[in-house]
């Protein structure tokens, strides 16, 4: 896909919420399958499952929900997992960091294989957390504990890798999060150094995006990390509670914080809970609403953005707002830029 010239950006709406507590319990990241469907990866101390959601959430709670994997470290289970991606065919990929490899599912849950071991070697892992498919197919896997980026085939063949320990430019320091865009760039959330840094295919630095702190632009302890058609790029900024979005240059425009509702499913439950529904209206339901600890964020290819709510058991899905502009439509750099508005 080639990316517009410009953007019109006319807002980012607030969408809908998916999800409640007992059938999404600490989301700490999801998939797109086909047909609506949603693979939130679950999370907890002794609790590592995959729940088969929809993006139309479901009309009510139910005994047949679905879902695969359990907590342990045979083959199709899982003991600490960090992040869930899908390919073209459908195979699902989850990555997990406390059994130290990636493990492929079938569409339908069905362990297919796994590859990785623990170790500091090539194609060993101490720690694997996010990972994504580069433009060529390959998997880029953050190695976080061995502070480098590894890349391999789908077969699980290691290819190279790129990264060191520290915190000048171009060093990591136990990273996260990493996507790719079309260009096969690789965006890397640097979470022990508070930044995104932004490399080559090949590994070379390209940018540095960020610092600690709580402002603007600024993060602490960045998380999950992806990048959409446009080139915008958006970070779970887990330790202030929100999701940043910057633009394909790098610059900070927009923040996520929560605008939660009750979900339909979970609107439907209240209905028949009478005790919960006194108890809600004493509460202060304003701060219901906000982020609490997102590790991940998504977007699919409508440009609807997914950010799993780790610690309110849910998923809140907002829209871009957007019109794609040629090069008559948008100016080209200006050198004391300005924003009337009349």
């Amino acid at each position: 896909m080639t990316r517009p010239h410009g953007l019109l950006r006319a807002g980012y709406p607030y969408s809908t919420t998916l999800g409640m507590r007992r059938v999404t319990n600490f989301p700490t990241d999801i998939a797109f399958g086909e047909d609506n469907v949603l693979y939130v990866l679950l999370r907890s101390e002794g609790v590592a499952t995959i729940r088969i959601w929809y993006r139309d959430d479901m009309e009510e709670l139910t005994d047949e929900l679905k879902g695969f994997g359990s907590f342990g470290s045979e083959d199709g289970q899982l003991r600490w997992p960090v992040n869930i991606i899908t390919d073209d065919s459908g195979n699902i990929y989850v990555s997990d960091e406390a059994n130290h490899r990636i493990t492929k599912f079938d569409p339908d849950g069905g362990f297919i294989s796994k590859f990785g071991r623990y170790g500091q070697g090539k194609g060993e892992f101490d720690g694997p957390s996010g990972f994504a498919l580069d433009n060529n197919g390959h998997f880029v896997i953050c190695d976080s504990k061995n502070s480098r980026i590894q890349r391999y085939t789908k077969d699980g063949e290691c290819i190279d890798s790129f990264g060191s320990y520290g915190s000048e430019p171009g060093q990591l320091n136990l990273p996260w999060g990493v996507d790719c865009d079309e260009n096969g760039d690789i965006y890397v959330s640097d979470w022990g150094n508070h930044r995104i840094q932004i490399f080559s295919p090949d590994g070379k630095l390209k940018k540095v995006v960020g610092e600690f702190g709580s402002g603007d632009g600024q993060f602490n302890r960045p998380t999950g990390i992806t990048v959409d058609n446009h080139g915008d790029f958006y970070v779970a900024d887990w330790g202030n509670n929100r999701v940043l979005m910057y633009n394909s240059e790098g610059q900070y425009i927009w923040s996520f914080h929560g605008d939660a509702t009750l979900s339909k499913v979970a609107r439907n439950y209240m209905l028949t809970n009478a005790v919960p529904n006194r108890l809600r209206e004493m509460g202060k339901l304003e701060s219901e609403k906000f982020l609490r600890r997102p590790r991940s964020v998504r977007i699919d290819d409508d440009f609807r953005l997914y950010i799993p709510d780790f610690e309110s058991y849910r998923i809140q899905v907002y829209q871009k707002d957007f019109i794609e502009l040629d090069q008559t439509q948008y100016a080209g750099p200006l050198r004391n830029p300005t924003l009337e508005v009349t």
